[in-house]
Order: structure tokens, then C-alpha cells, then sequence
């Protein structure tokens, strides 16, 4: 069943690659993250993570996730069952190359319901454990507590399909390429200098882990007596208004008044443009298009909606 099959291997060898795996996962999910808010969402430049370093453990648990379900699920069915597999690769259907069949309905639709789970948990941890939300979708159509809805769920089934299709084989092959670099000599002894450099990454990221985790322990303990519930985003957009003013101060000094005027025309008329677009899309997700999200917040932080259930 398994590429390694003739290898006594042992649940910590696996483990280590899993890491290995889950710490790629979180550098990759912060970069995508940080480009999407960029171009897309906050159109500037902001850490998407609730942590100081460049991590999103969410997207490292969606990555060995899937790399698990692939490898576990498909590995397991019969091999008479033909799935994506173009590489002949895959665990329990090697040497069987095969193009996209109807089975991979099956690990995609898992997959994407696991996503949808993950991301529910992840939310549901912050909002009852830390009184902390990291996202907000309560004025999206068909949410559920304000942490997963119909647009973003559907955006995480696009996200299944594209990594089953284009990404699974590299993935899979890049941790078949890890496990045979780690344990492929005599022995089976883990490669000492990948080990090293993985254990200090570790260690740099469980610390910011703990701090982080600390920092939210201490606004559980307020927002428990206030009973608010506190946006991340709302605090960490208090400090990008101070910077701002503060740059905008700066460049006044240095920038001539004509240059300044011509250079705000020109983003008004781009605001304009981007607004326009921006309007449509709303009107076909939102609860309340003319709502903008600070306005989900009374001025203590409190969500609108759950207080005037409160009462």
C-alpha cells in the first residue's frame, strides 16, 4: 500500500515529515494570505495571522490534512477504483498513471467538507475560548455564527479541486522526496542538519505561539467581564491609523501641495472605478450591502447583532 512499505518505519518518522509539512503549510497559507488582503480585501499590506512571525497554522493543519485524507483515503480503496493519480505515485495505486475519473469526486468532496470543518473549529475556538474573532462573516448571506458562510465554503471547494489537480502529485512527491532525504540511508537515522534546522523553527514558532496566546488569554479575561466580543482586526487597525497619520505628517513636509493634489485626484477616480465593481459583488453576497464591516461593532467592540439579541 504505502511507497515507503518495505521500510520499518514507525509512527515518529512519519510525524517529523508531517511537521516538516505543516510548517510549509503555514509560510505558504501567510503568503497567499498577505498577497490576497493586499490586492484584494484591505488593499494594503497587513499580517493576516493572529501571531507576530509569518504562520497561519490553519492553512498548516489544511495542508497535512489533505495530504492525509489523499494518502489514507485513496490509499486504502481499491485499486481497482482508478483515481487522479499522473505520476503513478499514488499509495495503494502505484505504477497505475491515470488522468481525472469520477472517483475523485470522493477525496475532493472530503476534502472540502473537512475544510469547512476545520475553519468552523478554528473560529469557534477563538470566539468561545478567547472572545477573539480573526474573521467576520456575519453580514454574509447564509452564515453560521459569523465563521463560515456559503461564498467563502464554495471558495474552500475551489481551493480542493485546485489542490487535488494541480497541487496533490507535487505535494505527495515532495513528501515521499522528504521521507526517503530523512530516512532513505542505513539504519533508517533521521538526516541530523534537517532535524537541527527544523527543531530552531520550532522553537521560534511555539514561542510566538505561547506569546500570542498569552496576549488573547489576557483579553479573554476582559471581554468576559465586559461580555464583548472583540475583533482582532478592530485593534490591530487602531495602530495602522496611528502609523498612518504619522506618515501623513511626514510626507506633508516633504511633497509639494500640486504634486499631492494631483496624486489624490487620480485615487479618487480609481476608488471610484474599484467602487463601482465593488458594489455589485456586494449586493450579491450581503445581508446588508450599505453595511460596511466596522459597523458589525458598537463603539466597546460588541457585534450589533448579538447585542440586540441580548436584549
Amino acid at each position: 500500500m504505502f511507497f515507503i512499505q518495505k521500510m520499518d518505519i514507525t509512527p515518529g518518522m512519519i510525524l517529523i515529515v508531517f511537521l516538516f509539512m505543516f510548517l510549509l503549510g503555514n509560510m505558504i497559507g501567510y503568503g497567499c494570505e498577505v498577497l490576497f488582503r493586499r490586492f484584494f480585501s484591505a488593499k494594503k499590506w497587513v499580517n493576516p495571522g493572529f501571531m507576530r512571525g509569518p504562520w497561519l497554522p490553519l492553512y498548516g493543519f489544511g495542508l497535512v490534512l489533505m495530504l492525509t485524507l489523499v494518502m489514507v483515503i485513496v490509499g486504502n480503496l481499491p485499486a481497482d477504483m482508478p483515481f487522479y493519480n499522473p505520476w503513478g505515485n499514488m499509495p495503494g495505486h502505484e505504477g497505475h498513471p491515470s488522468g481525472p475519473t469520477v472517483y475523485d469526486l470522493i477525496p475532493i468532496a472530503l476534502m472540502w467538507l473537512s475544510l469547512i470543518l476545520l475553519e468552523f473549529l478554528a473560529g469557534l475556538i477563538f470566539v468561545k475560548g478567547f472572545k477573539v474573532k480573526l474573521w467576520d462573516y456575519s453580514n454574509m448571506k447564509g452564515n453560521i455564527l459569523g465563521i463560515v458562510c456559503p461564498v467563502f465554503s464554495f471558495i474552500w471547494l475551489i481551493a480542493s479541486v485546485f489542490y487535488y489537480y494541480a497541487l496533490s502529485p507535487f505535494v505527495l512527491a515532495l513528501f515521499q522526496n522528504m521521507f526517503e532525504y530523512m530516512y532513505g540511508g542505513e539504519g533508517l537515522v533521521a538526516h541530523f542538519s534537517f532535524i537541527f534546522v527544523l527543531g530552531i523553527i520550532y522553537g521560534i514558532f511555539f514561542i510566538d505561539l505561547v506569546s500570542s496566546l498569552g496576549l488573547f488569554a489576557k483579553v479573554a479575561k476582559k471581554t468576559t467581564k465586559a461580555k464583548v466580543l472583540l475583533p482582532y482586526e478592530a485593534y490591530l487597525e487602531e495602530k495602522r491609523k496611528e502609523l498612518k497619520e504619522k506618515r501623513k505628517e511626514l510626507l506633508s513636509e516633504i511633497v509639494p501641495d500640486e504634486v499631492a493634489k494631483k496624486v489624490q485626484e487620480r485615487r479618487k477616480a480609481s476608488k471610484a472605478v474599484r467602487k463601482g465593481i465593488s458594489d455589485s459583488l456586494r449586493k450579491l453576497v450581503l445581508i446588508d450591502p450599505e453595511k460596511k464591516k466596522g459597523e458589525n461593532y458598537d463603539k466597546d467592540g460588541r457585534p450589533i447583532k448579538e447585542d440586540r439579541e441580548e436584549k
